[in-house]
């Protein structure tokens, strides 16, 4: 019999901490399944981010695995929210939920460095596409493997990975499934630098300390910039660019930084 004064709690599979000021970690919470992916944790992942994004006080993300196998290895094929004999609307919306994550970390402001730990595979490996910078350990693999199983790339990988190392790479590793390990994903531009694994987080976290010194507007406004250059013509770049450099010129920030360059000191950014 169940003692009634015992209480079960759930951890909630996104864990929260913050290492810097104004640096949050979010990490994947699913060791024993590799972090892969069911509907809670994609659910709240995409809760945490939203809510980091609004706090004034988060200026920078980094974004990693529990434990030293996996960043996140894709879906999790006992608890994945799709089946084949689904309506397509219901599909729909359980792919939904895959293609929300990526949304969700193209979307918001804040910048997000992803500490790639293990592996990345399938939807892992679209979500690790989708972080701003990426930063990999020596055990790190990320791979496109949705053509193993016989279906395509459906979580954004197939918009993001042309967008990042050209058309003609981005479909070898689509079309083959091959994994890149370590430092091969930063020869092929994936990642910004490839370190042993107990230095992973100190450098992932220390990057984004120094982008939190940024001022935070100009820095979100840079990256939507960013983000949408592929997708614009060029007059709306120029459009976009005007309306977002005028709101920058009114800011403190900006007044702080043109007084820090006259004084010859540091400027101290408070996003505002």
């Amino acid at each position: 019999m169940t003692d009634p004064t015992e209480t079960k709690t759930d951890e909630p599979p996104v864990r929260v901490d913050r290492p810097h000021e104004h640096v949050a970690r979010l990490t994947l919470d699913r060791p024993d399944a590799m972090n892969a992916y069911d509907e809670s944790l994609l659910r709240t992942l995409v809760a945490r981010l939203e809510k980091l994004d609004s706090d004034d006080d988060v200026r920078a993300i980094v974004l990693t695995g529990a434990g030293d196998r996996a960043f996140c290895s894709g879906v999790d094929l006992e608890n994945m929210p799709l089946t084949p004999e689904m309506e397509f609307a219901d599909y729909e919306a359980g792919l939904g939920l895959f293609q929300n994550v990526v949304r969700t970390l193209r979307t918001i402001q804040t910048p997000v460095v992803g500490a790639i730990n293990g592996y990345a595979l399938g939807a892992g490996c679209d979500t690790a596409l989708a972080c701003d910078i990426r930063i990999v350990s020596e055990n790190a693999a990320i791979g496109e493997t949705f053509i193993d199983v016989g279906f395509v790339p459906g979580d954004g990988g197939a918009y993001l990975l042309p967008r990042l190392i050209g058309e003609a790479r981005a479909k070898e590793l689509i079309f083959t499934g091959r994994h890149l390990e370590g430092e091969e994903i930063v020869d092929w531009d994936l990642a910004r630098e490839c370190v042993p694994a107990d230095e992973l987080l100190e450098t992932a976290e220390s990057f984004a300390a120094d982008l939190a010194a940024q001022p935070p507007i100009a820095l979100g406004f840079s990256k939507s910039l960013v983000n949408e250059s592929a997708d614009v013509d060029l007059e709306t770049a120029f459009e976009h660019a005007t309306r977002a450099q005028r709101i920058c010129a009114q800011t403190d920030d900006h007044a702080e930084a043109v007084d820090a360059f006259a004084e010859n000191r540091e400027p101290e950014f408070t996003g505002e």
